[in-house]
This record gives C-alpha cells, sequence and structure tokens, in this order.
C-alpha cells in the first residue's frame, strides 16, 4: 500500500503539496427554503499542486453524484458571451471537415442546454451529448443523461461508431476519475479524430487572483504541462493549443492520437512561457495564498467603508463561483440585500452557505433599487454593465477581483 496520504490525480504517485485552506464551503446547491438550511453540508476546501505536473487540485474532492444533482442550475447559454462563442467554435470545426464529402460525427460531453449542440448541428454535424443534468436542446438534439465513462464510451461506439469530434468544455475538472473519462475519449475517439476540450487556465487563475473559481464542483484547475501529462498517459497527443476569453481566461486545447495531427507551433510557444511561471514550485502558491487572505481583508472593509452611510449593496448574478467568494469573505444578507438573477431556475431560492435571498434582476433595477451592485460574474463585467444600463440600474458598480474596485 501506497504511503502516499494525498496522491496527485493525474501522477497518483506524487504526494500533493497543500497551499491555500478557501475553509468549509457548501457544494453550488440553491436552497429552497429553512428547511434545506438547516440540512446544509458543509465540504472542506482545500487546494494543493503537484510538484511534478503542476496540477492545481481540491485536496478531499467530492463525488461528482453528489455535486451535479437533478437541481443543477447552471444554464451555458444564457448570457451573449457565451452563445458567440460557442457559435465560433462550431464554424472553426466545420472549416475543419469537409462536410460536404460526408457527414461527420461529433459527441458533447457536458453538453448543458444544448447550446454548443445547436450550433454543431447547424454545421452540419451529426450530434449527440452526454450531460447527466443536460436537456434536448432547442434544436431537438438528442442527449444521454448520463455520467460520461468508459463503459457509456463503449456504448456509443456500439451504437453510433468511432466519433469525429469529441468535445468536452468546462468538464474535465468536473469528472471524479480522470483517468476513465480519458480511456473513454481514446476508445470513442476515431483515428484521425479530434479531441477538444476547454479548461480554466492555471496562470491566468494565479496572476488574477480568481480563487473564486476554486470551487467543490471543480476539482482541478490545468496548465497545459499538466494536461500534456495526464493525455499522454491515455495515448492521446495535444498538437495545438488557444487561450480564449472565457471564464475570465481559459484553454482550448486539440488532441489525438499520436502521429494523426501535424504539432503546431502553439503548444511549443505555450510550454515555453509555462516553463518561465515555475508552476511547479512552492514559492508560487505560498504568494498566492497570501494574495488571497489580503484581498479577502480588503474587500470586507471597502464594503463595510461603502455601507457606513446606510447605503445598500446588492448582488448582481449569481455564478457557480460567486459561492466561494461570498462564504470565504463571511458576506451574507447583513452585507448583500439581495442578488438579482434572470434565471428561472435561481429566482426564489437562496445562495448556498450565505443565504442571500435570489430575486428577480427587476428589483435591482426598479425603483427603490440598492446604491451599490456587485458584480459576481465580474468576468463579464462589461457585458453585465451594459445590460443592466439598459435596464434602468442608475447605481454605482462594484468589480471584487482581482483588486475591489467601483465603476461609476
Amino acid at each position: 500500500m501506497s504511503d502516499i496520504s494525498t496522491p496527485c490525480q493525474t501522477c497518483r504517485d506524487v504526494e500533493v503539496s497543500k497551499f491555500l485552506s478557501l475553509g468549509m464551503q457548501p457544494a453550488c446547491d440553491l436552497l429552497a427554503n429553512a428547511t434545506e438550511v438547516d440540512n446544509e453540508k458543509f465540504y472542506s476546501l482545500e487546494l494543493g499542486f503537484c510538484p511534478k505536473c503542476s496540477l492545481v487540485q481540491i485536496v478531499k474532492p467530492v463525488d461528482e453524484r453528489v455535486l451535479f444533482s437533478d437541481d443543477y442550475h447552471h444554464i451555458a447559454g444564457l448570457t451573449r458571451s457565451y452563445r458567440e462563442h460557442v457559435r465560433g467554435l462550431a464554424g472553426e470545426l466545420a472549416a475543419l471537415h469537409n462536410l460536404k464529402a460526408r457527414r461527420r460525427s461529433a459527441i458533447e460531453i457536458g453538453s448543458n442546454d444544448g447550446t454548443l449542440l445547436d450550433e454543431l448541428g447547424e454545421c452540419g454535424f451529426d450530434v449527440v451529448g452526454v450531460d447527466p443534468c443536460g436537456t434536448v436542446s432547442r434544436g431537438g438534439r438528442p442527449v444521454i443523461t448520463e455520467y460520461f465513462s468508459s463503459d457509456i464510451a463503449r456504448r456509443l461506439l456500439s451504437d453510433t461508431g468511432p466519433a469525429d469530434v469529441i468535445l468536452a468544455n468546462n468538464t474535465l475538472a468536473h469528472v471524479s476519475n480522470l483517468h476513465d473519462f480519458l480511456d473513454g475519449i481514446r476508445s470513442l475517439l476515431s483515428d484521425d479524430g479530434i479531441f477538444v476540450s476547454e479548461s480554466h487556465y492555471l496562470p491566468e487563475l494565479l496572476q488574477s487572483l480568481q480563487y473564486d473559481f476554486a470551487y467543490h464542483e471543480h476539482s482541478r484547475y490545468y496548465s497545459l504541462t499538466a494536461l500534456q501529462v495526464a493525455f499522454e498517459l491515455h495515448g492521446l497527443e495535444i498538437y495545438r493549443v488557444q487561450r480564449i476569453p472565457t471564464h475570465g481566461g481559459s484553454i482550448r486545447v486539440y488532441a489525438g492520437f499520436y502521429g494523426a495531427h501535424e504539432i503546431h507551433d502553439s503548444v511549443a510557444l505555450m510550454r515555453n512561457s509555462e516553463d518561465s511561471l515555475d508552476l511547479t514550485d512552492e514559492t508560487v502558491y505560498s504568494e498566492f495564498a497570501t494574495r488571497v487572505v489580503n484581498h479577502r481583508d480588503s474587500f470586507r472593509r471597502m464594503l463595510k467603508e461603502l455601507t457606513a452611510d446606510g447605503s445598500r449593496i446588492a448582488a448582481a448574478s449569481f455564478p457557480a463561483r460567486a459561492v466561494t467568494l461570498l462564504n470565504y469573505c463571511s458576506l451574507g444578507p447583513d452585507e448583500i440585500a439581495f442578488i438579482s438573477e434572470i434565471s428561472q431556475l435561481k429566482i426564489g431560492r437562496l445562495s448556498p452557505g450565505s443565504h442571500i435571498p435570489i430575486v428577480h434582476q427587476e428589483e435591482l433595477c426598479g425603483p427603490e433599487q440598492p446604491a451599490y451592485a456587485l458584480l459576481l460574474s465580474w468576468h463579464i463585467a462589461d457585458e453585465l454593465i451594459s445590460r443592466l444600463r439598459m435596464e434602468g440600474f442608475k447605481g454605482k458598480f462594484i468589480v471584487p477581483l482581482p483588486e475591489p474596485r467601483i465603476i461609476s
């Protein structure tokens, strides 16, 4: 038996080095009433890094079947910027394939509301989604409502044959068993197929102090270095990589079987850049942890000063990443009057842990609006500010990260 108490989720033979505790945090399930508040569960949220492959990970991950219930409330296609993002991706993939010569198959893992499935279908792909919480898209694209695994991959292979394109956007961080997941990708992918994944990019998380992106639904935080190690263990080669702006800074990776695709210069360029960042050096992470603690103190101090004259603060939008920010900074109804939303899945509920009521956006923009709107989806601040001004909000905006600031 191994003496390693906390092995790296990728390497499995290397001890994870712990560097930041964000306390006991709830899952991102919204609460309906006081009974659910009383029964709410909290789990340790502590981050560590692998000194071998640079993977940052939750030290004690919670199983995905606990976190992704039938009550999952994230809707991928709700924001304009994300709809435009997946439309561009679908168009790019269509351009890489001669769809006039023959139909191509595409499978999206973590298809959510089917926004990308519809875009791929419109471009000429035969599509299937796999998502335990997914829904049939507006365009009626089919979805297998199960967790993707090597078993599901074998079933798909038997039913539909090898896939020309497999996509997993913002999914690799969610899965409990990464190795079984990648085994499934390998068995389902055609010989010249493409596996496209998007993940939040670790260097961006560190540089922009995005500790709010650390929550239980995200077990891992990737650099290209860490992805290459994981993929190579399963016979997959990364041949192209892109930086993309989604979620405050992400990485899009293209992979396939060894020798199936020409290696793009972008891979070496990004690896060289990461090597210069010393992502396996403990100092990088200890300095990040210190910045996180300092941010919490300055952010709470700023909010206290803003409300000293009786002014009210409410929050605008409720992404999953807000759970960590609110709970780590000990913010509740006494500091944040309410959270406004446009998603019917969230309105009328309470935020996990902090128990702030979630109301319709009309309350933020109505005649009794607060003086300040805290942008919990601060990574799309420009889009939110424009939309809220159009809806009638006249107050000031608080952008919490990377440094707390006010926008008039």
